[in-house]
């Protein structure tokens, strides 16, 4: 079977304002085994240039890295490790919402930056879960919490998998692959979490993904869909 390249697409939606607040309670063990099993994350693709920001991701990262800034986990692990929060508490069938900040410039020791950031949001309190909020800890004077206000709903992904028993539809984005990935590891080690088995049963993960080694999105393909690609759900 030929495998489908992913064409990533994002979707955007408009949603109520409401008061943000941090609260990573209750996630503190899964935080924990993100860090101690980040060798299952896909390594960041260094080499792309976004078109709608012009920036060459892996250029950025190099001058970043000669400052003494930290681009290891969690630094530009966000889109995974939020998806994968989404879809545990429910995904779209929960009242959370899986969020994206777009366009973030920052500046560490004379070098400007510019990245994108998720975390997963409660639509009628406001409560905010970001798992990997700690990454800008390192840049002196920034904030992400400013920024929070800029969010909006969003997801990435196609609203399908291909299997070899032919395409199952949702009739939303399912989680990507490296959060397939991660689920895979996760229910051996911690059991199964009831919003993740159904994608991972549906993707045939156990028998068809495991070694496949091309479908997982890397944290900056997102700044790589053109402004033409991107459709509201």
């Amino acid at each position: 079977m030929k495998l489908l390249r992913y064409e990533e697409f994002l979707n955007e939606a408009e949603e109520k304002e409401v008061t943000l607040k941090v609260d990573n309670s209750g996630y503190t063990n899964l935080i924990s085994w993100f860090k101690k099993n980040k060798d299952l994350f896909k390594k960041h693709n260094s080499g792309t240039i976004s078109p709608n920001s012009g920036v060459k991701h892996q250029d950025q990262t190099k001058k970043l890295e000669d400052k003494g800034f930290d681009t290891s986990y969690p630094f530009g692990y966000c889109y995974p490790t939020s998806q994968f929060v989404f879809y545990k508490l429910g995904g779209y069938d929960s009242g959370w919402d899986l969020k994206l900040i777009k366009g973030i410039k920052f500046e560490y020791k004379g070098v400007k930056g510019s990245t994108t950031h998720w975390f997963v949001q409660n639509k009628k309190s406001g409560r905010i879960i970001d798992v990997t909020k700690e990454q800008f800890n390192q840049i002196p004077g920034f904030k992400i919490e400013d920024l929070y206000p800029q969010a909006r709903r969003a997801n990435l992904g196609f609203p399908y998998y291909n299997t070899k028993a032919g395409k199952v539809d949702f009739d939303h984005t399912p989680p990507c692959m490296q959060v397939l990935k991660l689920y895979d590891a996760y229910r051996d080690a911690k059991g199964k979490i009831a919003g993740l088995e159904k994608y991972w049963k549906a993707a045939n993960y156990a028998t068809e993904r495991r070694e496949k080694k091309n479908e997982m999105y890397s944290s900056e393909e997102l700044e790589m869909i053109p402004l033409n690609e991107r459709h509201n759900f």
